[in-house]
């Protein structure tokens, strides 16, 4: 039905409120990148990852609305919300994962789900139809990760839920003193309760957090070949659950590198959750075998471990960037040797993240061009290689000296795998590699 006196909402006025919610949902999705090394529990990563790559789409699709709606580009990005950026700021320098969680899910997200509904409310759906089909994805989605995290909240403890009250609070009032998500930005400094507005900036740490629930290992690669086409299927799950330690890299530089441009945001994202997605293909393999993940098979992030510790986030960058480059050829020939021992589950796995590698190569390239715009292409591929050849010298170095903490994960393997039904075609078994220094499971992205 066509409205006789539609809302009344100028095109400034609609630039000005959306330009808002894009700085909102873009730095809250830059807390929530960083913050993924920083969390321990998988359930939250898992979640963590895929909401990143909603809101960056979110904010990609409000962001050109703006641009459409007389908003000169060199505007929309510039940080002039800087009461309501402080804030979003304080997000990742949390205690628990229940306290950030618990801000970024229950102030952050239903403030800007308020923000979202009002405007639609407020805004003629005619005029400005572009806009409503925009927040209205938004909404809808939203409203999924709002419902995703509350399950994820009932699991947690009491004891934790309630010692992240103080936080909570704090947030909120800093929101509000803000000017909030829907209005004019206050201008005004955070406020300062029981030291809660003095906490550092959050850091990107050296080492990720791992469930504590999991068992303790050094390699998540195997020290050896698998012997057995079961043993394939077990070890190509296990590197796949294991590109946690990708899904960390890349989340990490959204928030480590600042005022890159909004497009390596975007992109990084979906880099990052494309990570996660290939875990969670291991992870389903795993489970369908009977193995319990971090228990049965190791978690544990040894490319942080044998690269990041010592040489940085800068050193990672290249050993990602020249381990995608092989993905891809890996990847294939591992989908057809699957198809063909009869295991079409895995071999399908593979070959979505086959399709995954050629934009991350893409991404990769984008990074390193802006972080070293002045290396030449030879020095870049001279230190891609010394740095994937650091790697892989580290964890052959590890297997050789018995110091890759598979002991206590070998036995239950070996005896999991010997009672894993059989491959309808098992003489297509072909192992990739023969020992554990060139095998080639675990050392890709």
């Amino acid at each position: 039905m066509i409205q006789v006196h539609p809302n009344l909402q100028e095109v400034e006025q609609a630039s000005a409120l959306q330009r808002r919610l894009y700085r909102t949902i873009r730095e809250t999705m830059r807390a929530m990148a960083g913050r993924i090394t920083g969390v321990s529990n998988w359930e939250a990563k898992k979640l963590l990852a895929r909401h990143i790559w909603l809101d960056a789409e979110h904010a990609e699709a409000i962001r050109t609305r703006v641009l459409e709606l007389r908003f000169p580009r060199v505007d929309v990005d510039l940080e002039v919300d800087k009461a309501l950026i402080s804030v979003l700021a304080k997000l990742p320098s949390t205690l628990t994962d229940a306290e950030f969680l618990g801000g970024v899910y229950q102030v952050i997200k239903p403030a800007v789900l308020a923000a979202l509904e009002r405007y639609l409310g407020q805004s003629d759906p005619l005029d400005d139809a572009p806009s409503h089909r925009v927040l209205r994805t938004a909404v809808t989605e939203l409203r999924e990760e709002l419902a995703e995290f509350d399950a994820w909240w009932a699991a947690v403890p009491a004891i934790e839920r309630d010692a992240a009250a103080a936080w909570l609070g704090w947030l909120r009032e800093a929101l509000e003193n803000s000017g909030s998500v829907f209005g004019c930005d206050s201008g005004l400094v955070l406020l300062d309760r029981a030291g809660l507005s003095d906490r550092e900036k959050y850091i990107i740490p050296a080492m990720p957090l791992r469930d504590p629930r999991w068992l303790p290992a050094v390699t998540q690669v195997p020290p050896r070949p698998p012997r057995t086409p079961q043993e394939q299927q077990v070890w190509i799950a296990i590197d796949h659950v294991n590109e946690l330690w990708a899904c960390e890299l890349p989340a990490a530089f959204i928030w480590h590198y600042e005022n890159m441009p909004w497009s390596l945001y975007r992109d990084t994202a979906r880099w990052a959750y494309d990570e996660m997605r290939h875990a969670m293909m291991g992870e389903r393999r795993l489970l369908a075998y009977g193995f319990d993940v971090g228990v049965d098979v190791p978690m544990v992030p040894d490319h942080w471990m044998g690269i990041c510790a010592t040489r940085g986030l800068e050193a990672m960058l290249f050993v990602v960037h020249g381990l995608e480059q092989g993905g891809p050829k890996w990847k294939a020939q591992l989908k057809s040797e699957l198809w063909a021992m009869g295991d079409p589950y895995s071999s399908q796995d593979c070959d979505y993240d086959w399709a995954d590698e050629a934009g991350h190569i893409r991404y990769g390239q984008d990074w390193l061009k802006l972080l070293f715009p002045a290396m030449p292409k030879a020095e870049i591929i001279r230190r891609t290689q010394e740095e994937v050849a650091l790697w892989k010298e580290w964890i052959a170095d590890k297997h050789r000296t018995g110091q890759h903490g598979y002991d206590g994960f070998l036995a239950r393997i070996e005896e999991k795998c010997a009672n894993m039904p059989a491959l309808p075609n098992p003489e297509h078994f072909q192992p990739l590699g023969s020992s554990a220094a060139t095998t080639s499971y675990g050392l890709n992205g």
